[in-house]
């Protein structure tokens, strides 16, 4: 094992201190040379010397100085000495040498640790000191004079001169202990204010005395003269008192300047701490940590240059980081060098710091130039380094890398009192450093993280387990609509999924399922809504999110898009059944028309010859009657006949311009209709026609056909009464829908029956089109060709049919018939009124249909407005930085891109208070709204009307 370290290098520096002011001639580096011992060991108060160290010095000194006695000079010498100022501090600082003595135990062992001192009060002006030696400790005979010598010092404080030591007990003759019984002086102040205080009792018994012995006028003199003495001498005191102050507070002053020097430094070295902790807590980037560190060291740190050196990811290379002191070329080369931590033959002082995790102190570059290496030399040259420590940056045994500080200027000798400090500098740094890491690379995580969440084309949220959405991605937000404030803490039921029971239930069931068998995952298929409401259909997978416990905590939930998937399958069924619709009705129309064209040849007999026959017999004649008969089955095989012809579609012409209400309103006149309201007085029929309605291209005998079978139909569904609704609208549809058959997009008369009968069953929806398919009893009512009649009639005239029925509820019949603009013959052109005709504002629309861009234009444009016309919502922002108008006309829906809420959003941010109105085919929806929230004007429902259109777009104008 080493040798232990006993003395403070305070007594070696007393010994150089000494030799420099009395042995002036001598050269105290070739004393510590020929001692062994570095001069920058001697500066660090921090640094311990062993037994043979101090033996060996004090052999140098005694040789060089030739003198026997200078470990007790160099003791006597301790109380005026620099190196001593804090043992001063505490003699000048109390009242008397006793008291002083007795603070040496504790003074002591900051010298010392071989020995241990106990003090006992003798005498006022003297005291005993008791020295033990600690085990294992071998003092030498020098080492006691030095203590006789500083012990004698002591009083020379108060004094001025040297104490009185005796020494009956000694260490190196054999004692246990060494005993020293020191004695003194008093100061010249203590005792003349003791001859003063005599003087003043003597003054006092001697005038008592002379009062009785004296007569006045000799009394007085005396009395005076004596009170004189005695005034002079507390005065003689005070003068002696107040040189001994002087002195004091002057040797105090010294001490205090070393003090505060020591008070600064240590000073500054708790702001280096606090401030690289402050760092620590608020800088987690590692390179700006790094980069602040610098700046702290360079600021609170004694040292004239400094470096943060790092491991690189792989650790075989050292890399410079940052640092301070260095001019640019000398950084430039820093950061150019590279130190290899792979290469086992690579030895210096940063990789050996690195590698042994052990500081390095270099005091001489050159001196121990064999240590380095070849690039270190080369380094060290370069940047003129003359001194250097070097400490490795540990965290939990594994080394981030060195710091190190080196001496360009100064001449101040580095020492282990720097190196203890810049440990705890690399200590903090590496705790820094890890922090800084982690939190980087839970960032770096995180942000990976919530990369691949935010860009993946998956529905991606987390609920917690009482449904609650605690996460909703980017892609999740687009697809429903919703932003991340206005969905998340809300139910997943009632936003993401429809708010029904059964959904509630299953949604339960669900996350108990996942509670209590979290190893499995489990998939659903789910048919929504989105904010705009439109229907979609979701698959979706669900993992649970587990606790350090284990248990579930938060539903992973990810979802993806199959509507269209389930469109397509949908529209393939839907084809096939159409398909399948079509053959059927073309091989029963094909039939029906030569079972028609054949029945038309015989029934030509059978309506002709019965009316020529009455036309010749007298008026009673018995044979009237059943000729009529026959004329009148004659007559209904023929209208028979005439609906095999209309399902053969071979008996539409649909080339007239009609209005559908003019139809309607006609049958409602006819006696068909009288007929049909004596046979069912109990039902009740509301006509509901919308004014305005456009006109169509077709047959008004075959229309009004359709519409006594749709009557007639929905009349003898209500055998207990009921109300039949007859209706007509306006419709414009933005997209197709599907129904019983799929409705393309475009401009529609709609013609609408509706009844609250008893509805018909789904396993028969799908038939009720089919010849001679029907449920009324056989004989009662019908011909079975009704609702086939219908159904050629609608696809003459390009028509489509959407049915809605529900058993016990009723059924409704929608027929959507394209319109056309042009007026029933006889019309006459609607004026412009002048309530409504524009001035010449400008007027832009935007749609993404065609033939709705083309219809806004015109009749914009007769009313007197001028018009422009884009095709999306992206290419009307584009051209709103660049013009202006003064109405927009925007189609509330425009797939795939923008929409007219976001196109009207982005063209507000352009132009603040832009005037809007909003158009569309379907209803109001919450869009709408929002959009006219934001300032746009009435809504406008498609298809356009010259009247309605007109009066909103004034009314904006207006506004």
């Amino acid at each position: 094992m080493d040798e232990p370290h006993l003395y403070s290098s305070r007594l070696i520096k007393n010994y150089i201190e000494y030799i420099k002011k009395f042995y002036p001639h001598l050269d105290t580096n070739s004393i510590l040379h020929s001692a062994r011992i570095a001069p920058y060991e001697v500066e660090d108060a921090g640094h311990w010397f062993s037994q043979t160290q101090v033996d060996r010095f004090h052999d140098v000194i005694e040789d060089m100085t030739d003198d026997k006695h200078i470990s007790l000079l160099v003791g006597r010498y301790s109380a005026s000495s620099k190196t001593s100022g804090l043992f001063r501090g505490y003699a000048l600082g109390l009242t008397s040498p006793t008291t002083v003595y007795k603070m040496l135990e504790k003074f002591t062992s900051r010298l010392s640790r071989a020995s241990i001192f106990e003090v006992r009060e003798l005498e006022k002006n003297k005291v005993e000191v008791t020295v033990k030696l600690t085990p294992g400790v071998q003092e030498k005979p020098y080492q006691c004079e030095n203590r006789i010598g500083l012990l004698q010092s002591v009083v020379k404080v108060f004094t001025n001169q040297f104490g009185k030591v005796e020494h009956p007990n000694c260490l190196h003759k054999g004692d246990d202990i060494g005993r020293y019984i020191i004695s003194w002086e008093q100061t010249p102040a203590t005792k003349w204010k003791r001859i003063s205080k005599i003087l003043f009792c003597i003054d006092i018994l001697a005038s008592v005395a002379f009062i009785f012995t004296l007569p006045f006028p000799m009394w007085l003199p005396l009395i005076l003269a004596g009170l004189s003495f005695s005034l002079m001498g507390f005065v003689y005191c005070l003068i002696l008192e107040k040189r001994e102050l002087n002195n004091a507070i002057n040797a105090q002053g010294e001490i205090v300047n070393t003090n505060l020097e020591e008070i600064n430094i240590r000073y500054n070295n708790a702001l280096l701490i606090k401030e690289i902790g402050q760092a620590t807590s608020t800088i987690l980037n590692p390179r700006n940590l790094i980069e602040t560190m610098s700046g702290i060291m360079e600021k609170r740190l004694d040292f004239d240059r400094g470096a943060i050196w790092l491991a690189s990811k792989d650790r075989t290379r050292l890399i410079f980081q940052f640092g301070y002191g260095y001019n640019n070329d000398q950084e430039i080369l820093l950061r150019k060098t590279r130190f290899h931590l792979d290469n086992p033959q690579t030895r210096g002082p940063f990789v050996s710091s690195f590698r042994e995790q052990k500081p390095v102190l270099l005091n001489d570059i050159h001196k121990n130039a064999e240590k380095l290496s070849d690039r270190s030399l080369f380094l060290a040259k370069e940047l003129k380094v003359q001194s250097l420590v070097c400490v490795p940056i540990v965290y939990e045994k594994e080394s981030l890398g060195v710091l190190t500080v080196d001496n360009l200027h100064s001449k101040r000798p580095l020492t282990k009192t720097d190196m203890s400090l810049l440990i705890g500098v690399a200590s903090q740094a590496a705790m820094s450093l890890i922090n800084a890491r982690s939190f980087q690379n839970m960032q770096d995580s995180a942000k990976k993280y919530r990369e691949l969440v935010e860009n993946a084309n998956s529905i991606i949220l987390r609920v917690d387990m009482d449904g609650g959405i605690v996460f909703f991605n980017e892609f999740a937000q687009r697809f429903f609509g919703y932003k991340e404030n206005e969905i998340l803490g809300k139910n997943i039921v009632s936003t993401v999924l429809p708010a029904t029971a059964a959904v509630e239930q299953d949604v339960r069931n669900l996350i108990n399922k996942i509670k209590t068998q979290p190893e499995k995952r489990f998939t659903t298929e789910s048919r929504t809504q989105r904010k705009s409401g439109e229907t979609v259909w979701i698959v979706w997978t669900f993992k649970p999110n587990l606790d350090t416990g284990g248990a579930v905590q938060e539903i992973l939930c990810i979802g993806n898009d199959i509507t269209e998937l389930k469109v397509t399958e949908k529209k393939r069924h839907e084809l096939e059944m159409r398909l399948q619709r079509a053959q059927k009705m073309e091989a029963i129309g094909t039939l029906a028309g030569g079972v028609a064209h054949d029945l038309n040849n015989i029934l030509a007999g059978l309506v002709s010859y019965p009316e020529l026959l009455l036309m010749q017999i007298p008026e009673d004649s018995k044979l009237r009657k059943p000729i009529s008969t026959i004329q009148k089955a004659g007559e209904k095989a023929a209208s028979i006949v005439q609906d095999l012809l209309t399902l053969a579609r071979r008996g539409v012409s649909a080339s007239e311009v009609l209005n559908l209400n003019q139809v309607a309103s006609d049958y409602l006149m006819s006696p068909e209709f009288e007929t049909l309201r004596s046979h069912h007085s109990e039902v009740e029929l509301q006509a509901e026609l919308e004014r305005d309605l456009l006109n169509i291209l077709g047959s008004p005998v075959h229309i009004s056909k359709t519409i006594m079978n749709l009557v007639s139909n929905a009349a003898e569904a209500m055998p207990d009464g009921g109300k039949i609704t007859l209706s007509t609208q306006n419709m414009y549809l933005d997209r197709p829908i599907g129904g019983f058959t799929q409705v393309e997009e475009g401009d529609y008369a709609v013609l609408s029956v509706s009844d609250t009968g008893i509805g018909i069953p789904a396993e028969d929806l799908d038939r009720i089109f089919e010849p001679f398919f029907t449920k009324k009893k056989m004989g009662r009512s019908g011909t079975g060709l009704g609702m086939a009649v219908v159904w050629g009639t609608v696809k003459d005239h390009n028509g489509y049919i959407d049915i809605q029925s529900e058993e016990g509820q009723g059924t409704t019949f929608n027929l959507y018939f394209p319109i056309t603009r042009k007026d029933l013959a006889g019309d006459k052109a609607k004026p412009v009124w002048e309530d409504y005709k524009g001035r010449g504002e400008s007027i832009l629309v935007v749609d993404d249909v065609l033939e709705q861009r083309e219809v806004a234009k015109g009749i914009l444009e007769q009313l007197g407005y001028e018009v422009t016309c884009l095709s999306s919502g992206e290419e009307a922002v584009e051209f709103m930085k660049s013009y202006s108008f003064d109405l927009l006309v925007l189609d509330m829906i425009m797939a795939p891109g923008m929409d007219g809420l976001e196109t009207y959003r982005k063209i507000l941010e352009l132009h603040p208070g832009q005037k809007a109105i909003i158009a569309s085919g379907f209803s109001e929806s919450g869009k709408v709204k929002e959009a006219q929230e934001l300032g746009a004007g009435a809504y406008v429902k498609k298809p356009y009307l010259m009247e309605k259109i007109g009066i909103v777009v004034r009314e904006e104008l207006d506004r």
